[in-house]
């Protein structure tokens, strides 16, 4: 069902937002033989702002699952745009979305934005708590941009789907770069973690050297915190690690941390070459240490992710754990 006209884009008008100049134009044959909205933007601010297109919505239709576009973007100076989905219920609730982080594309792509788990906005007025799509008056549709940028937004298509959700490439969890460990430990364990150029190919990893004492249970786990990403249609985690360990320690103790703290795991063997590791999250196993409300994995709620040990050293020492790549795939 198309979200705005007969090819989706009709219709879609800009909403009026402080510190972010638009002007908008239709564009015949943009993509192939399709006519394009297009949105050229200025955002001079560092403040994070939402380019966004309203139309109004008088509900979905039964078995909706997911906003589809295609678009291309143009983009100068953003640190990360995001596309980003939020309907309004008459009476004042209101609830969004927002996607994991786009780049720039030169050639119209296909995208999707779930509508399902959709979280209320701290703004919105709903007595139910719920949501209600037979009660929906307008929705918004764009991008969420981080930073000073400026450039264009073209829409050639956006339609309403029964299809399920599915993403097209990995997420990666600390972005460009190694990311921001910190270490939770034992008191008589040692830790430091460092992010140099010695993963695959050269490339920054987290690197976290160790010191246990021997015949006495440790742990020591540094972690990383996952952003606000969209994480539905996502299933394994994976990422590359190496690992010295002292003599008594089995292996790794991987963690996906809810944000409530429930902590699920797997419990891989060290390897002294770098390995690949993807785990299904049907595989992760809540730790007995651990409890949580449901006693399952709620893929919308993982906060963290922990890459370290624990157990016990024979007669204590070092040891060095290396990760790189930390992604969750479809």
């Amino acid at each position: 069902m198309p979200l705005g006209g007969t090819s989706g884009v009709e219709g879609l008008t800009p909403v009026p937002i402080g510190g972010l100049k638009v002007k908008t134009e239709m564009v015949a044959g943009a993509d192939g033989d399709r006519t394009a909205l297009k949105v050229s933007f200025d955002k001079p601010g560092e403040e994070r702002r939402f380019l966004a297109l309203e139309r109004p919505l008088k509900g979905m239709p039964t078995g909706t699952k997911a906003v589809a576009i295609r678009y291309r973007l143009k983009i100068e100076g953003a640190e990360a745009v995001r596309p980003a989905l939020v309907v309004f219920e008459k009476g004042g609730g209101v609830w969004y979305k927002v996607a994991a982080p786009v780049e720039p594309s030169p050639e119209f792509t296909d995208g999707r934005l779930s509508v399902a788990s959709l979280a209320q906005a701290a703004f919105s007025q709903d007595a139910s708590g719920q949501i209600e799509w037979d009660n929906l008056d307008k929705v918004w549709l764009g991008l969420i941009i981080d930073g000073a940028a400026k450039g264009t937004f073209e829409l050639s298509d956006a339609r309403l789907t029964s299809e399920p959700y599915k993403p097209t490439q990995p997420l990666r969890v600390t972005g460009d770069g190694p990311g921001v460990w910190t270490v939770s430990k034992d008191p008589a364990a040692e830790g430091t973690v460092t992010t140099p150029n010695e993963g695959p190919d050269g490339k920054p990893c987290m690197r976290f050297d160790f010191t246990f004492p021997g015949g006495r249970h440790m742990f020591a786990l540094p972690s990383t915190i996952v952003p606000a990403f969209d994480l539905e249609g996502y299933t394994a985690l994976r990422f590359k690690y190496r690992a010295v360990l002292p003599e008594g320690l089995k292996g790794l103790l991987v963690s996906v941390v809810e944000r409530d703290g429930s902590q699920y795991c797997v419990e891989p063997p060290a390897s002294a070459e770098w390995t690949t590791l993807t785990v299904p999250f049907a595989d992760l196993k809540l730790g007995g240490w651990s409890r949580d409300e449901n006693d399952r994995l709620d893929i919308d709620q993982i906060g963290s992710i922990i890459i370290g040990t624990h157990g016990t050293a024979k007669v204590g020492g070092t040891g060095t754990i290396w990760a790189a790549d930390i992604e969750f795939v479809p």
